[in-house]
């Protein structure tokens, strides 16, 4: 099955026809600037809600130059570059903003329609993992802009696109809204850990959170808070501590009892841990 990768070296900062800028972090831009807006025509009165394109072609040669040292030189983990997301396309302004548009819609499992966020790259880089190579293909209109340079974790990385790939059966384009929400809550107990410029490890440590935050759910924790703590709590702890009989037992009540599970564990120590989560036939609050 083919495969998308990312390129082993990101393509040159320079070598990026449009930039997309996420203007609730940057509402601002130089006047004269050639921005269009990323919105459809139902969407259009909550435009500053939605992202700028910017042909990095039709600014003038000095400005695209310092634009683009601007963003190589960013060197903050923690504060992302006014701009995050740059794309590689031999099509004109208004096909790429067209595939761009039709990319921030898109209809679950259930038909119902949603809002897409893939121009952050938190969640650009989920969706990579999330999807199908076909589907994510097909929502980015990859045969048109085949190459997406994202920085993230203080660095940059592309997404290169083959010429084109082909629908395996099982193909879809429908995608599960259940797992796209998901994308929040495990950027969330991301970045309580350590930042990691290996995407490969970044992408195997959210799958992990993935299958956490769903086995939350299956232990009964409603709230987003506990399902976080559940998920980082998971990643130190042994396989399936959940299952323990003291941890069972604990489970089962802050169930009925939102934000129980974080309260609580919040306080415990080591040895509590040990206890709550060793295999044994005592009650959780022997």
């Amino acid at each position: 099955m083919m495969k998308i990768d990312y390129a082993t070296r990101p393509l040159p900062l320079s070598a990026h026809q449009y930039a997309v800028v996420d203007r609730r972090r940057v509402p601002e831009l130089p006047d004269g600037w050639p921005l269009i807006e990323l919105v459809s025509p139902m969407l259009a009165p909550q435009a500053h809600l939605y992202p700028w394109l910017l042909p990095l072609h039709e600014l003038a040669a000095d400005e695209w130059r310092m634009f683009t040292e601007q963003l190589a030189q960013h060197s903050d983990r923690a504060l992302p570059p006014r701009c995050s997301l740059l794309l590689s396309s031999p099509q004109p302004p208004q096909v790429v903003r067209s595939a761009l548009v039709s990319a921030l819609y898109f209809q679950d499992e259930h038909r119902q329609g949603h809002i897409l966020r893939y121009y952050d790259p938190r969640v650009l880089f989920h969706l990579h993992w999330m999807l199908t190579p076909w589907q994510l293909f097909s929502l980015l209109s990859a045969q048109d802009i085949p190459h997406w340079t994202f920085w993230l974790d203080g660095g940059w990385h592309t997404l290169a696109f083959p010429e084109r790939i082909a629908c395996r059966p099982g193909d879809t384009g429908e995608m599960s809204l259940q797992q796209l929400q998901r994308c929040g809550l495990i950027n969330q107990v991301l970045a309580t850990l350590p930042h990691s410029a290996d995407l490969s490890q970044r992408r195997q440590i959210s799958r992990r959170i993935a299958a956490l935050l769903e086995q939350a759910l299956g232990c009964g924790l409603s709230a987003e808070e506990d399902r976080i703590a559940f998920a980082r709590h998971g990643l130190k702890l042994r396989d399936e501590f959940w299952a323990m009989p003291k941890m069972a037992a604990f489970l089962a009540q802050a169930s009925q009892n939102p934000d129980l599970y974080r309260d609580e564990t919040n306080n415990w120590d080591d040895k509590r841990w040990l206890d709550m989560t060793r295999p044994s036939n005592n009650g959780w609050n022997d």
